[in-house]
């Protein structure tokens, strides 16, 4: 199922978040998962990302989210792994209904990154942000608060506290180098959702430390690359 080989080292943030917690056999994992990522075809969440972006984007309409799980189920696939993954993204749909509820997301502004960004680059590494969409709200005196919201799919590896922290302070470092047009970052409204597992984290307030760890452990994948 590998499509390519990257030659030069970078990550993605969720990567990044379980490489800062990970055993050192899962590290070394993670780096080649990296370099020699799977073809696009094979990647299991795609059309549940979709539908949940839709559905926020959409005035978080339930019907949005059900056009997307009929459509997912009454599609008649060619490919053994289409319908699987078809199946995969319906029971994503679910626990996302699960989990949304306490997310306190009614009555934002919400708007779909847009183009792919271009990455953050730390200790020699690209490390690829993408959030699934904007978070924009305005408190009781009219201040403009902006955040993101970053979906994370992984049913058999939940993320755990720290590691949620570690990608959440990435992305608000996101916000600060690409979206500060739009007004002053909101940590609590800087939010990894843990769809499968039903947890969110939002940007810690101890960021320089988490912001140095991220530092040194891209240098570690930045030295390791050639090896993998």
């Amino acid at each position: 199922m590998t499509g390519r080989t990257e030659s030069s080292p970078h990550v993605s943030e969720s990567k990044l978040g379980r490489y800062l917690t990970a055993t050192p056999a899962l590290r070394k994992q993670l780096i080649d998962t990296q370099k020699h990522p799977p073809d696009p075809r094979y990647l299991r969440y795609p059309e549940a990302a979709h539908a949940i972006t839709d559905f926020l984007c959409h005035g978080q309409d339930e019907s949005v989210l059900r056009q997307h799980q009929h459509r997912l189920a009454t599609t008649v696939y060619a490919d053994p792994f289409d319908a699987q993954r078809a199946e995969s993204c319906i029971e994503a749909i679910e626990a996302w209904r699960r989990v949304y509820p306490g997310l306190g997301l009614g009555g934002l502004v919400v708007t779909e990154v847009g183009q792919e960004p271009p990455p953050l680059r730390l200790g020699g590494v690209a490390v690829q942000v993408r959030p699934q969409v904007v978070l924009q709200e305005v408190d009781a005196q009219g201040e403009a608060h902006l955040g993101v919201l970053k979906l994370y799919f992984a049913k058999h590896h939940p993320l755990d506290e720290r590691s949620g922290q570690y990608i959440a302070t990435l992305l608000e470092a996101f916000c600060e180098q690409h979206l500060s047009v739009l007004g002053p970052v909101s940590a609590r409204r800087v939010l990894v959702v843990d769809v499968f597992a039903g947890q969110a984290y939002s940007a810690p307030r101890a960021r320089a430390r988490r912001l140095c760890d991220v530092r040194r452990a891209c240098e570690e994948i930045a030295a390791r690359w050639a090896v993998h």
